[in-house]
């Protein structure tokens, strides 16, 4: 049943969200994509995606956002949440997995390797704590 949930896009920038879009879609994903938090927040109040990839920065907020919507929800603590930003400093970096993101990823994204790193991603999440 969860293969066919679908990955939450949240990217405000369309040729990155396109992007995402295809390279996720060829690997097998169903994909809903937004470009505000707002848009994105609703549709997480109503629906469990299989993964959140979001940006950290957007035009009506952040990804802390929408990190903190998904956690709240009664799925929230098994549902991947990925930062995909171009904020590339290392403190960055740990800031937001302390704030409870579960991988972090470096814009510009890579054609060859970023649909592999959402499958690894959700496999890490899938396996219970001190299994893997």
């Amino acid at each position: 049943m969860e293969e066919h949930l679908p990955i939450c896009i949240v990217e405000d920038s369309p040729p990155i969200r396109r992007l995402m879009e295809v390279l996720l879609t060829k690997a097998g994903f169903s994909v809903v994509s937004f470009s505000e938090v707002g848009e994105a927040q609703a549709w997480l109040e109503e629906h469990r995606p299989l993964a959140v990839v979001c940006d950290l920065m957007l035009p009506d907020g952040d990804g802390l956002d929408i990190l903190r919507t998904v956690r709240i929800q009664p799925w929230g603590e098994h549902v991947p949440v990925v930062a995909v930003t171009g904020l590339a400093h290392e403190k960055d970096q740990e800031y937001y997995l302390q704030q409870g993101f579960d991988a972090y990823i470096i814009k510009p994204l890579s054609t060859l390797t970023f649909a592999a790193q959402i499958k690894e991603i959700l496999a890490r999440k899938a396996t219970p704590t001190g299994e893997g």
